[in-house]
């Protein structure tokens, strides 16, 4: 029997969060699936951003940078990992194929509203998570 991966999503901004007035949500906010699965997750904005950055926080660190998608329409892949942005700049979609243990963690959205990120949007009090067992679900926090 494969492994089970729980995959958590945040965001690097405050939970609600607000950058010159745009709102970024997650979607969904945990899930649990078997290695080897195929995972999609999103991360929508509530208007037009520069650039879009997408994160994965394991447990033995701070988030591990996987990809800046910059114009309408782009499409990245690295590995099993691609990484979209619709051509309003509004959605992003980050899916894993063959998912392994290796990719179990928090997977964080960043958007830019301008050139640079805003840093002091960052929330300190950022819970992330990781969790992977052969028998099910042990978070480590």
């Amino acid at each position: 029997m494969g492994m089970l991966l729980q995959v958590l999503v945040g965001l690097l901004m405050f939970p609600a969060v607000w950058v010159n007035t745009q709102k970024l949500q997650q979607s969904p906010q945990s899930l649990t699936i078997q290695e080897g699965d195929e995972l999609t997750m999103s991360c929508n904005s509530s208007s037009s951003l520069y650039a879009l950055h997408w994160y994965r926080q394991g447990r033995d660190g701070g988030p591990i940078f996987l990809v800046t998608l910059q114009k309408g329409g782009d499409e990245k892949r690295k590995d099993k990992i691609t990484a979209k942005l619709d051509k309003k700049m509004r959605q992003s979609f980050l899916s894993i194929q063959a998912s392994q243990p290796s990719y179990a963690g928090t997977y964080l959205c960043a958007g830019s509203a301008q050139w640079s990120i805003d840093c002091r949007g960052l929330s300190p009090n950022l819970q992330l998570g990781h969790s992977c067992s052969d028998t099910g679900p042990l978070r480590q926090d």
